[in-house]
């Protein structure tokens, strides 16, 4: 594949203090730097003029995707690769469409639905109407209907009674200004299927996520507080290769994995989370679009398991997304005319703004 002009767009924490960003940036620039593309960074803030601004000068071949969110809200994770799509901006991973699927859970349910994919019970409570789809028994799940990284889940999430699902439903409404997503708890082990390539995706071998070493009594559930590496009992939770599994249990969550994502519409690589209850079908808790890829997260260790080092994970997702979007002469034509009255409108823009000219 030829060298290419790449730039690294992510989220970027800005105080009066500091300006800070996931190691995960630093990790996948070193790995583009040492395939021998030419490699930018554009951290995002609140400012969107940034984003188009820096795209205007550094003029990229392909944006490498790390962006989860804009202005501190991860439901506006989609809305940057919208910006980017309007642009004709080729870059990694899932795109607005996609994107939006997987952010609304009661859509992804209804999708997975009609591929055949099973999932939990569910109901929707909002504060003017509730959507039951199946009936439900406790333990119940609470989570906000959007979102992601664990937000707004931890152990009082769990609930086996009616005052607490009450609780939990109100904090959801009032603190974090959201519609309620109740679910039928699924106990059973997890797994993570990995996601890699588009045609055919190739399944990369099976990881589990492992809570055995948890403290009595603490619900099995990866929250947003046990994700982070400073929390007492992150220490307890395993990500490993999963084993002592039958051939056709194995076979049967991967299906379940690849068809999950194939419903979402995911693209370039993904991670779909999958319990195992004791009936032996695989149900399908989560579809993650542009999983994490820091060195040691579940989605490199996969990759790692099939052969593939972290620097050949990052070179296969810009491979896979480079011969998605690599354009043909007239797409390169029409991306040249589009980005030359861009930068037309900005400079008249200037001059207006510099010359004071008032409308008329």
């Amino acid at each position: 594949m030829d060298k290419l002009k790449i730039s690294v767009l992510f989220w970027e924490e800005r105080s009066p203090d500091e300006i800070t960003h996931d190691e995960v940036v630093d990790q996948v620039s070193e790995a583009l730097r040492g395939a021998g593309h030419e490699v930018s960074a554009i951290g995002l803030c609140d400012d969107l003029r940034e984003l188009l601004d820096k795209l205007d000068e550094y003029r990229p071949d392909l944006v490498f995707n790390l962006c989860e969110r804009f202005a501190d809200n991860d439901n506006f994770e989609m809305n940057v690769t919208a910006v980017l799509e309007m642009l004709g901006q080729p870059f990694t991973g899932t795109g607005p469409q996609g994107m939006a699927a997987r952010q609304d859970k009661v859509l992804t349910k209804k999708l997975l639905q009609f591929h055949g994919v099973p999932y939990p019970n569910y109901a929707v409570f909002d504060r003017h109407n509730i959507e039951f789809a199946g009936k439900m028994h406790f333990p119940l799940f609470v989570k906000p209907l959007r979102g992601d990284t664990s937000l707004g889940i931890g152990e009082a999430s769990l609930v086996t009674e009616y005052p607490k699902l009450v609780e939990r439903i109100d904090f959801i409404h009032n603190q974090l200004k959201e519609q309620a997503l109740v679910e039928e708890y699924v106990e059973g082990r997890e797994f993570y299927v990995g996601v890699l390539g588009n045609d055919p995706p190739e399944a990369l071998p099976l990881m589990e996520l492992d809570f055995s070493s948890l403290p009595p009594g603490t619900p099995r559930v990866f929250s947003r507080a046990l994700k982070d590496d400073s929390d007492p009992d992150h220490q307890f939770i395993n990500v490993q290769v999963a084993t002592d599994l039958a051939p056709e249990t194995r076979a049967r969550i991967i299906a379940a994995g690849r068809e999950a994502a194939f419903a979402l519409k995911v693209r370039d690589y993904a991670r779909v989370d999958i319990r195992l209850p004791a009936t032996g079908t695989p149900v399908v808790v989560e579809v993650n679009a542009n999983p994490y890829l820091e060195r040691t997260s579940a989605f490199a260790l996969a990759a790692l398991q099939s052969g593939l080092g972290f620097a050949s994970l990052i070179d296969r997702i810009v491979e896979t997304a480079w011969r998605r979007n690599e354009p043909t002469p007239f797409l390169e034509g029409l991306q040249k005319a589009r980005a030359e009255r861009a930068q037309a409108r900005r400079a008249l823009s200037a001059l207006i703004e510099k010359c004071d000219i008032k409308p008329a």
